[in-house]
């Protein structure tokens, strides 16, 4: 996989590069031609801070294997890195502004350092996908699996329509309908919605549907979970966003005791493509915070 490739060689490079820098610190007689004068004489403080500084920087190198021994379970090492290899460039440049170290000898470990940052971040952020499927344990789905299990029924109910035109469960039934899928608007206080016929409950369905997104308020939801259940419905979605949206624990648990497969956050808008740039933007920012759902249980179904 190429993602782990990459984390792979970061943590070489980069513990190559610290064990290389680490033996020029222990060793000032080693490093000096590369950093300053030959001619220059540390005295015992300059070996004292220099043999201090290249014990870290050994340790920092054990650390780096240590994390190829899992590459995708420890990639938080890089980021974190990355600020030693800040705390190293800033040193430089101390360094050059005291006249230790001249501007020209100090360009090209920058140049490195900055190519080190780039290499460490690229692969990090590459290896998101692989690090999120390693912790889905076995047995689930990742989010955006089980939303394309959702998305591929052949029949969807909506409940939590609105007359009003602008809640969550309108945008998404309007969205579904002009996929070309079989959808239905579910509300007991509506006889139409954004010109369809509107049913009062999933016992009142011509067919009763594969799929039901549930965008209702909380309380509602465990109706809705117990019409799932009568209608034998194999995959419940309950929609949620910032806020606690319309996820309720008990009526999840009921789904799933009965065998339905259960997607307990996020929008299936953030999926159904083509995918809007706010939606882009909010599944990331949930992904970023934790609030979507990082792996989903499959049903025993």
């Amino acid at each position: 996989m190429s993602e782990i490739r990459w984390l792979r060689i970061s943590y070489w490079v980069g513990a190559v590069a610290d064990g290389i820098v680490g033996v020029l610190m222990f060793f000032p007689q080693l490093g000096r031609a590369a950093y300053g004068d030959p001619n220059f004489e540390p005295t015992a403080d300059y070996r004292y801070a220099m043999r201090f500084g290249a014990a870290l920087m050994l340790g920092w190198t054990v650390l780096l294997l240590w994390a190829d021994r899992k590459p995708v379970e420890r990639r938080g090492v890089l980021p974190i890195t990355v600020f030693v290899i800040a705390g190293l460039a800033w040193a430089g440049a101390y360094a050059v502004s005291t006249d230790l170290v001249s501007l020209s000898r100090m360009i090209p470990s920058w140049g490195f350092q900055a190519l080190l940052v780039a290499l460490f971040l690229y692969s990090y952020f590459r290896s998101g996908r692989a690090a999120a499927e390693a912790s889905i344990p076995v047995g689930a789905s990742s989010l955006s699996e089980a939303a394309a299990a959702f998305l591929a029924e052949k029949r969807f109910a909506v409940a939590g329509v609105s007359r009003g035109g602008n809640a969550p469960a309108n945008l998404i039934f309007k969205k579904l309908k002009e996929s070309g899928r079989e959808v239905y608007a579910v509300n007991p206080n509506a006889e139409s919605v954004e010109g369809e016929r509107c049913y009062g409950s999933l016992a009142d369905l011509p067919e009763p549907p594969g799929a039901v997104m549930v965008a209702t308020h909380p309380d509602q939801a465990i109706e809705i979970a117990q019409q799932c259940k009568a209608a034998g419905v194999r995959r419940v979605w309950f929609h949620r966003s910032i806020d606690g949206g319309s996820f309720s624990p008990e009526a999840a648990a009921l789904c799933e005791a009965y065998g339905a497969t259960v997607i307990p956050g996020g929008c299936p808008m953030m999926h159904l493509g083509p995918v809007d740039v706010a939606h882009r933007c909010m599944r990331a920012v949930l992904s970023l915070t934790g609030a979507l759902p990082k792996a989903v249980q499959d049903s025993k179904r």
